[in-house]
Formats: C-alpha cells, sequence, structure tokens
C-alpha cells in the first residue's frame, strides 16, 4: 500500500502484537449527483492524493481506502433490503501514537491541510448521510 511507513499496518498476527495504532474510520456515502464510478474516480485520483501528499504533515502512519467490490456472492453478504444500503466507500487513517494524532488536529499547519480536505470533500461525499468515529483495531485469530 502506498505511503504507510509501518510495516504492521492491518497485518493481522503482527499488528496484534504492536501497540495500539489510533485510527479514523470514515463511512462514505457519495452526493446524490454523482455515480459511483464518478465518486470513485474523485476520491482516487483527486482527494487521495491530497492525503498522501500531506502524510508527514498529518503526522499519518497510513491512509487506507476500501472500496466495493461485485462479486458473485455480494448479494447474499449485502442483505439487500434487510439492511441500509451499503457505503459507497470506507477511509481508515491511521497515527502510531496519541501525540500524533493529538498534533495532526492542532498543528497549524496540519490544520491548514484539515481545512483543505474538508473543502475538498465536499465535492463528493454526502457528509450528512457519513460518519466518522476514533477506533481502534482488535485483531483475533
Amino acid at each position: 500500500m502506498t505511503g504507510l511507513s509501518s510495516p504492521n499496518w492491518f497485518e493481522p498476527g503482527v499488528a496484534a502484537s504492536a501497540p495500539a495504532m489510533i485510527n479514523v474510520v470514515y463511512c462514505l456515502r457519495r452526493r446524490a449527483d454523482l455515480s459511483l464510478p464518478q465518486f470513485l474516480d474523485y476520491w482516487g485520483n483527486v482527494h487521495a492524493p491530497i492525503v498522501l501528499r500531506n502524510l508527514r504533515v498529518l503526522r499519518l502512519a497510513g491512509y487506507q481506502r476500501i472500496v466495493p467490490r461485485e462479486h458473485a456472492m455480494g448479494p447474499r453478504v449485502e442483505r439487500r433490503g434487510i439492511s441500509q444500503p451499503p457505503y459507497d466507500g470506507i477511509a481508515i487513517l491511521g497515527w502510531e501514537s496519541e501525540e500524533d494524532f493529538q498534533r495532526s488536529l492542532t498543528d497549524p499547519e496540519a490544520v491548514e491541510v484539515q481545512r483543505e480536505l474538508a473543502c475538498d470533500e465536499k465535492r463528493f461525499i454526502d457528509i450528512a448521510n457519513s460518519c466518522r468515529w476514533v477506533a481502534e483495531a482488535i485483531f483475533h485469530r
């Protein structure tokens, strides 16, 4: 994965014994005026490069994009008609320490990048119908 500094990023078995990373998980829904391919194209080719250019400033250990995939078993897994519609993507941002996470939200240079990202998100994300939270990954084997 591009831009990841830690070899432990999402590696079960390895990460399970590593110090806990702080993550922000962002479940995304696209704006109503965008098709899924348009949303994914913008996210991958415009927004993600902004994040990747600023990994150091944001003190990120990693940035992961999880995107929908067509699969024969998809309808069974998705429980269409029973649960809410699936998200259009998930972003996971990871910091190696509480200090890095705090600095990413308070350092003036990082705050400026956060503002740039927030403005850009309005171009492709339905923010009112998306959600995000601070999390910690717990791996089970």
